[in-house]
């Protein structure tokens, strides 16, 4: 049944079939600072998609909002394959919102910001681009998609987010509980903390274990690691992009250590970086090029420059995996410092960790050195969770955590279960993060 005059039922809106689905392309214009009534706005965009045979049920089936892991990354056009056929035979239909910020929704990148003269305001511009804001957005698309549906039609969001998206959906619950339905996370129950200092000191444990791992697996990868690692202290090798491949930015490679498979894919790189090393005396093209494409902090600039706000309730972040990296015994098991490390010393890879180097060595990030370093010590940041509302929840919730996961500490997600009324926690090492 199609309701009149429906957004949902709009003409001009771009829609297409893929495999299993139909997808309707939709912007919305919100707010850029919900605190002022007078703000300029953004768009926001999302994928709706329906299932099969069921466009002219839109307006009375269910919604399905998904959330992305990140901070900072887009929703790709998807397979209808695994999940989301999943949420189709349940019964919903399913939005992929690119976050405020991402793919098409007024996108941040270095270009993006040029409108902005100084970066004092760019600095100022980008605060508004956290959680509290995405939730909010997610309630604009609510109300606009539901407007006009019948008493008996389900209004509420139903919310599943993966990483960063389970964040999301915990200051969702805190702010607009009654328009959720139901929630899922999937490696996504955040720490609720005020600053990403107890973050990182559970982390760099997680991956130093990681460390130990990958070299047990591959142990003459020490020494081609030391080899590179010593190539690159010596020498600066620029990447293709005009980046700097530093010794620290090599080490960050270490990410890939939550991923399925990322030992193998680190060490398809340490293989074939030792042997451009051996055989040309320099790490060739192919191989760092190779390496460029694994770092997501050029293409996905919030990933960097907010990534420690994402922890931040009324305090600054002051490069917090920085100086807590400084802290024993973190100093000695992470010392990347060719003058420091013992002859037989293993050089230990970083996870995912932003770090100040980052804005000189990676090329997008270089002109948002300073308004990364003002974010970095900003400290209004505003409340992401309010802990008497999560006291009280009444939304059905669940969500699965792994044992050792690397980017979300599981000992500090089963705390935050623990404040969340109903919360129903599923703890497996049977999968991993990514």
């Amino acid at each position: 049944m199609l309701v009149k005059n429906s957004p949902l039922n709009d003409p001009s809106v771009e829609s297409y079939f893929i495999p299993g689905a139909k997808v309707f392309e939709r912007f919305f214009d919100v707010p850029l600072d919900y605190n002022d009534s007078g703000s300029q706005n953004i768009t926001v965009f999302v994928r709706h998609l329906v299932p099969p045979g069921k466009e002219k049920d839109v307006d009375t089936l269910p919604f399905l909002l998904y959330l992305q892991g990140g901070p900072g990354f887009e929703v790709p056009l998807p397979s209808t394959s695994g999940w989301i056929q999943a949420v189709f035979d349940q019964g919903y239909q399913v939005l992929l919102l690119d976050q405020r910020g991402t793919g098409l929704s007024t996108p941040i990148s270095a270009e993006s910001l040029e409108f902005l003269k100084t970066d004092e305001a760019k600095a100022a511009y980008l605060t508004n681009f956290r959680a509290d804001s995405i939730v909010r957005d997610c309630e604009v698309i609510r109300k606009t998609l539901t407007a006009g549906r019948s008493s008996d039609s389900e209004k509420r969001f139903a919310l599943l987010g993966q990483s960063f998206g389970g964040f999301c959906i915990t200051t969702y619950l805190s702010l607009f509980p009654q328009s959720i339905e139901s929630a899922y996370t999937t490696g996504g129950t955040p720490p609720l903390v005020d600053s990403p200092e107890p973050v990182y000191r559970a982390l760099y444990p997680r991956v130093l274990k990681r460390n130990k791992l990958y070299y047990s697996k591959y142990p003459k990868d020490i020494a081609r690691v030391r080899g590179i690692h010593a190539y690159l202290s010596e020498y600066q090798v620029t990447l293709p992009n005009g980046g700097t491949l530093s010794p620290r930015r090599f080490l960050q490679l270490g990410i890939q250590f939550g991923f399925s498979g990322g030992y193998d894919t680190v060490h398809q790189l340490v293989n074939a970086a030792a042997d451009d090393l051996a055989s040309r005396g320099k790490i060739g093209f192919k191989t760092l090029a190779n390496i460029q494409a694994l770092q997501d902090w050029d293409t996905n600039v919030i990933y960097a420059i907010l990534h420690e706000a994402i922890y931040c309730q009324g305090k600054p972040s002051n490069w917090a995996a920085e100086r807590v990296l400084h802290e024993e015994p973190f100093a000695k098991q992470f010392e990347w410092r060719l003058d420091y490390l013992d002859d037989d010393q293993a050089v230990y890879f970083t996870g995912e960790m932003i770090y100040p180097f980052m804005m000189d060595d990676y090329i997008e990030l270089q002109p948002l050195k300073k308004v990364a370093n003002l974010l970095a010590e900003y400290k209004n940041w505003g409340q992401l969770y309010d802990e008497s509302v999560l006291a009280k929840n009444e939304v059905p919730i669940a969500g699965v955590s792994y044992f050792d996961d690397m980017y979300v500490d599981r000992e500090l997600s089963e705390e935050t279960v623990s404040k969340v009324q109903g919360y129903k926690q599923y703890i497996t090492n049977e999968f991993g993060h990514k």
